[in-house]
């Protein structure tokens, strides 16, 4: 086998286990040494349309079909394009119009495929044009007749026996389909969709075929750590290790867990990982920072390196592994909290491209905790109506601090009073970070430069003034723009009506050149809130501010970048008023690394 085989059939594995984005950046590296490979470029196609970035997707077929009008793959898969956008705007009908033009151009290609045609017959039957959707079902069963039984043909007959209002023949049909394949979860996620699509329109209810369906549940989870040694109050004593782990068990089996999301702390997360891949699952780890200083905060705290192996055989055994902060960052309960919140939107994200329902688990002793820990935890889960199956950990109150008990505060240095008041100042908060540059800025004649600042930066400002997303801190030098805000939702909505009021002003009517433009990345993360002695104003700082002026300068002109952690960060905020479409891997500037990229685009959801 030569490596474009081998890329295909991890690119094909990859897709059927739902891992769209592992798909997506491996199908994308090896497109740059095979440019010709358009069953490369469809896959990409198919993993973007799969995270619901149909835009992208798009733009990747379309040249396809350019190159090659009639190739039956390529018009089906930018069919289901137009279809995942009419299923977010059901009020655009031109959405499933453009979705049927390109289902029945496929079907049209000789000879007949099923795929196509009974995609075509669905349409139709949206379209409420039902001798049409009739017929094309009536073909499609008779192609089927001839085609030997395996998972895609028994889904077909399916659709098409619900198309001609045999429900329960749909319901055999389906459960044939589940019977045949074995461990397909794009498949089965698919087939799911579309079902409930079907269902909605004939019963005004989605789940009319869901019992057909054995798609494992995603679970995404929270616990408290084995207690140290020294700790004063029990929690977890390891010594009710085989009692928690019995309950999670029982939890994972009643609910149907088969996918994962937690980090990997010593004591109840390590148990939940390990129990969902002894049930074959696959588990998705997310961390705050390195796993080295991981190990320190979060995993070797009870003094028995048990917990460290085991913590180093779930990462070996991860589907996949995400480090939230690339950087030491310390063992903060700011970095903790960031660590949950993008735990939270990076399992959203997962369970939306596999239309897949979450279930919030929590081993928990019933208080608030500090931020980052697991009350904060179900407190996120219930503040947006979703239950939270909990396995509870009965404890004693902790006792109150009495009046003989004191915190040591003496730093150990000779501060001056001035130093001690600046590192009294500095604390971290979650905030989203923007970075902007000017495209065209650096070839201003001097002269122009006045021209600039009275045009360009005023109508920034007057942004600024009359936005309800306005940024809570702005710098300039320059081409250069520097903006804070309190939340991705803000951040995201700022970077977009920053971005239009650039790429849509006529600039030469006042006097500038016709080509300014602007790249703009956006990032969120904890970040340090000093008192800065040079500008005597507060100042904000740290690695993640790092991290987004990385992303800028690798943005394309006119458009908004983000990082990976601000889409999850949007996605666990349900942020309104744009969407983050995929990007892919890329390499951020200045040598910065590897990271996942995604681009901002304006959603009326």
């Amino acid at each position: 086998m030569d490596d474009v085989e081998a890329v295909h059939a991890f690119v094909k594995r990859a897709l059927s286990a739902g891992e769209f984005l592992t798909a997506y950046d491996a199908a994308a590296a090896s497109v740059e040494s095979h440019p010709d490979d358009d069953w490369l470029r469809q896959r990409m196609a198919l993993a973007l349309a799969q995270t619901g970035s149909s835009t992208r997707a798009q733009e990747i077929l379309n040249a396809l079909v350019a190159k090659d009008p009639t190739n039956r793959e390529t018009l089906s898969i930018l069919g289901r394009t137009y279809k995942d956008r009419w299923c977010a705007n059901p009020d655009n009908e031109d959405y499933l119009r453009k979705a049927f033009e390109c289902y029945n151009r496929a079907f049209e290609v000789l000879p007949p495929d099923s795929y196509p045609g009974i995609n075509a017959a669905t349409i139709a039957f949206l379209l409420k044009e039902t001798d049409k959707a009739n017929r094309l079902a009536e073909t499609v069963l008779e192609i089927c007749r001839k085609q030997p039984d395996d998972y895609w043909k028994h889904a077909t007959v399916a659709e098409a026996l619900v198309v001609l209002g045999d429900a329960e023949g749909a319901k055999r049909a389906y459960r044939a389909a589940v019977a045949a394949e074995t461990d397909n979860l794009r498949a089965f996620s698919s087939t799911r969709k579309q079902a409930r699509v079907l269902s909605r329109q004939l019963y005004d209810r989605a789940d009319a075929f869901d019992e057909c369906f054995p798609i494992p549940k995603l679970v995404v989870f929270s616990g408290h750590m084995i207690d140290a040694p020294d700790r004063r109050t029990p929690r977890f004593p390891p010594s009710r290790e085989a009692e928690v782990k019995e309950l999670l068990e029982q939890q994972l089996d009643a609910m149907n867990a088969g996918i994962g999301f937690a980090s990997a702390a010593s004591g109840s997360d390590i148990l939940f990982l390990e129990a969902i891949l002894a049930r074959g699952g696959a588990i998705h780890l997310v961390l705050p920072w390195p796993a080295d200083e991981f190990v320190k905060t979060s995993v070797a705290i009870a003094g028995d390196g048990m917990w460290v192996e085991r913590f180093h055989s779930v990462l070996a055994q991860a589907a996949s592994i995400r480090i939230l902060g690339e950087l030491y960052m310390p063992g903060s309960a700011t970095g903790f909290e960031y660590c949950n919140l993008a735990m939270n939107g990076l399992a959203r994200l997962f369970a939306r491209s596999l239309d897949l329902e979450i279930t919030p688990l929590a081993v928990w002793d019933g208080f608030a905790g500090a931020p980052g820990g697991t009350g904060s935890f179900v407190r996120y889960w219930r503040t947006h109506r979703v239950p939270v199956k909990v396995v509870p950990i009965a404890t004693k109150p902790p006792s109150m601090l009495t009046s003989t008990e004191t915190f040591d505060t003496d730093s150990g240095g000779n501060d001056d009073e001035f130093e001690a008041w600046v590192r009294a100042s500095g604390r971290q908060e979650i905030k989203a970070i923007m970075f902007a540059d000017v495209v065209g800025y650096s070839k201003l004649p001097e002269t122009v430069i006045p021209k600039y600042v009275a045009q360009f930066n005023q109508r920034v400002s007057r942004l600024m003034a009359e936005s309800a997303s306005a940024p809570i801190n702005v710098n300039t030098w320059g081409d250069g723009l520097f903006f804070v805000f309190n939340g991705v939702e803000d951040a995201g909505r700022f970077a977009l009506d920053l971005r239009d009021l650039v790429v849509n002003t006529n600039w030469m009517d006042l006097g500038l050149p016709r080509n300014l433009s602007i790249r703009i990345g956006v990032h969120a993360g904890p970040v340090y809130l000093n008192f800065d002695p040079v500008v005597r104003q507060i100042s904000f700082t740290g690695a993640h501010v790092s991290r987004a002026a990385r992303i800028e300068p690798i943005a394309h002109e006119g458009e908004v970048f983000a990082s990976e952690e601000f889409a999850a960060l949007a996605a666990a905020d349900q942020s309104k008023g744009f969407a983050c479409d995929l990007v892919g891997t890329t390499a951020l500037a200045k040598s910065y690394g590897l990271f996942r990229v995604y681009s901002l685009e304006r959603s009326s959801a």
